[in-house]
């Protein structure tokens, strides 16, 4: 019990923590550019996924140290998550906080084209230092589309992601992360305005799969090798989720399933049966593992 409830304790410092560091270092960006309102708080939604994923890797990091049952242990990481992550939604849903027009664009260049790595979408903007300006949108086999007065999160929910300009002096690792975060982020706020269960449900399969991770701290015995592991395998799950939101994706797992599950429970039920998939592993592989100590 002692161990639960500083494990709790952990998690919910390090949450607090990521997310006021991760709160400030947006707020401090947007401070030297010219600002908007944006509808239902985008700024704080933007961080909330590099501190999802970063308190998870905190708090199975922790449970492992301290010894927590593997059951008890995933069951509290859920919990904790859900509870955070769902309790900062239902606080800040309804605040309009300033946020830099282009805060899930990278830089744009002089050329005025974006392209949307979702669905090959390309975007010619008649200011190219202006998302908001009249553009016109290419998409391959439909035709242009021409939009005088354009909304940011419509045109991402429409093109399936963020912007991205084919000219960045980013490094291609540095564009990948930045685009898949922004991705969760999108996501999170497409469905928060949809309502606070499709939210809640979305973030729950999140942080089931992310919770079941927790093998892989036990993987080998070197503390730095296992630090590069979790990241890497964080990083390849955050990959999957945006992998997952792609058009094209749930245009082929629509094509799957039918009309069986609806499409908007498509990526969560992927994420749920995913961290199912693990924790039968992980049991299996724990029982193996004490039936081999009994025998010795």
């Amino acid at each position: 019990m002692k161990n639960i409830v500083r494990l709790v304790f952990v998690f919910s410092i390090g949450f607090v923590v990521l997310f006021g560091i991760s709160l400030i270092i947006q707020w401090l960006h947007i401070r030297l550019e010219p600002t908007r309102q944006s509808e239902g708080g985008f700024l704080w939604i933007s961080v909330l996924p590099i501190t999802i994923y970063g308190v998870m890797l905190l708090g199975i990091r922790y449970s492992v140290r301290v010894g927590i049952p593997i059951p008890l242990a995933i069951m509290s990481l859920v919990i904790l998550g859900l509870g955070w992550t769902g309790g900062l939604a239902l606080g800040m849903n309804r605040i309009t906080m300033p946020v830099h027009s282009q805060s899930t664009l990278f830089n744009l260049g002089a050329s005025g084209v974006l392209l949307s790595r979702s669905d090959k979408a390309v975007v010619f903007l008649q200011d190219p230092h202006n998302p908001q300006s009249p553009q016109v949108i290419s998409v391959p086999g439909q035709p242009l589309v021409y939009v005088a007065v354009p909304q940011e999160e419509a045109l991402q929910r429409g093109l399936g992601g963020p912007l991205v300009s084919f000219r960045t002096d980013a490094p291609a690792f540095l564009q990948g992360i930045i685009h898949d975060f922004a991705s969760t982020a999108t996501q999170l706020h497409t469905r928060l305005h949809e309502g606070f269960l499709p939210f809640l449900i979305y973030v729950g399969g999140l942080m089931v799969l992310l919770s079941s991770l927790r093998f892989i701290c036990t993987l080998g015995a070197w503390p730095l090798a296992n630090l590069c592991i979790r990241i890497l395998v964080f990083r390849g799950v955050l990959a999957l989720e945006a992998l997952l939101n792609t058009p094209r994706i749930q245009r082929d797992l629509l094509s799957l399933v039918g009309s069986w599950v609806p499409k908007s429970l498509l990526s969560p039920l992927l994420l749920y049966t995913l961290g199912l998939l693990l924790f039968i592993y992980t049991g299996v592989s724990h029982l193996v593992k004490q039936r081999s100590m009994y025998a010795a």
